[in-house]
């Protein structure tokens, strides 16, 4: 089946190719959203430009399903329904997918943005999919936020598209930072997918399954959001105990442990919770109370280590600091709880 006849069957009509000023303006504009608003892309102006600028963009009728734009990777065009409203987020996200394929799926590098292409299967769509709309939202200055629903209440900066997805994407790189996200994701590198497996080694391929089952859900025509809550809730379990089971273990400084406390502390303002049921918050405290213990632990070793027992006031005047600002952070929980 040739291009055109694929293209039929999913439900574009390809028509005449956007002119020089459409394609520079279109380029100008995305390429100003992406370098304005992420700080990693800041300096990559010129080349992103130049990407975008050269793909082939034509007009068509677009199936509503598709919001109004397709990229479609076979041909590596990009096709934009004149008719089709709102459609500047859908355009920046499918713009992503291009610049993730361009010259990039090839016999050689058997990858795309953060999709693995194996022998017989697709790895990592999911979570592609949601860092891709992550840094389309970002770039369209959305924040982190917190919505609520009938059942459950997350933070995403995508409310309307992927909420789920991003609101697991946002946990992820709170904890390991969004760095190599980006990089990976726009110029199809596997540092991303390095770090996931040294942060959360085993349980990474089931982060990546649940990415992808909540895609394949979200995409379905009946679509069952309790499902997707239900993934949602346990993969959140599993990213957090992992990340903090794990990273207590390689502290070998202070400075680390000081910084890891505070972003347990920081995570939860961020984690999704089930509306009208405490017992997700409640296995979340009773975690955050093992982890603190294993910190205070680390704490008290690395001051062993160090000082040698040959500074015992230093020695007791760090451990009395430390515990301080240990005993301050559950302070401001409690008041904030009697105040919530």
């Amino acid at each position: 089946m040739d291009i055109t006849k694929e293209l039929d069957v999913i439900g574009i009509i390809p028509g005449e190719q956007l002119s020089i000023d459409e394609k520079h303006y279109v380029a100008k504009s995305i390429t100003e959203k992406l370098t304005n608003n992420i700080h990693q892309l800041a300096e990559n102006y010129n080349e992103l430009y130049m990407r975008i600028f050269n793909c082939e963009m034509y007009y068509a009728q677009v199936d509503e399903k598709f919001k109004g734009v397709f990229y479609y990777y076979k041909n590596n065009r990009i096709y934009i329904d004149k008719n089709a409203c709102n459609i500047e987020e859908y355009l920046v996200h499918e713009i992503i997918h291009y610049l993730q394929s361009f010259n990039k799926v090839d016999k050689q590098q058997k990858r795309a943005g953060l999709c693995q292409f194996l022998e017989f299967s697709l790895c990592g769509i999911g979570i592609n999919e949601a860092i891709v709309q992550y840094i389309t939202a970002k770039a369209l200055g959305n924040k982190l936020h917190r919505i609520n629903s009938k059942l459950v209440s997350i933070c995403t900066n995508s409310e309307s598209y992927y909420k789920y997805m991003t609101s697991l994407a946002c946990q992820i790189l709170f904890l390991i930072g969004e760095d190599q996200a980006v990089k990976s994701c726009i110029s199809s590198t596997e540092g991303f997918e390095n770090q996931l497996y040294n942060s959360f080694e085993e349980n990474t391929e089931k982060i990546l399954k649940a990415f992808d089952s909540i895609l394949e859900e979200n995409d379905n025509i009946n679509r069952d959001e309790n499902k997707i809550i239900e993934i949602y809730i346990q993969t959140q379990e599993i990213i957090y105990k992992t990340y903090f089971s794990k990273i207590y273990k390689r502290l070998n400084y202070i400075n680390e442990i000081d910084k890891e406390v505070e972003k347990l502390e920081e995570y939860e303002k961020i984690m999704g919770k089930i509306l009208w049921s405490v017992n997700n918050q409640d296995d979340f405290n009773i975690f955050k109370d093992e982890m603190n213990n294993k910190f205070t632990k680390r704490y008290i070793e690395l001051n062993k280590k160090q000082t040698k027992n040959s500074l015992v006031v230093i020695y007791k005047n760090v451990i009395y600091n430390f515990f301080t600002k240990l005993s301050t952070i559950i302070q401001k929980k409690i008041i904030r709880n009697k105040m919530d």
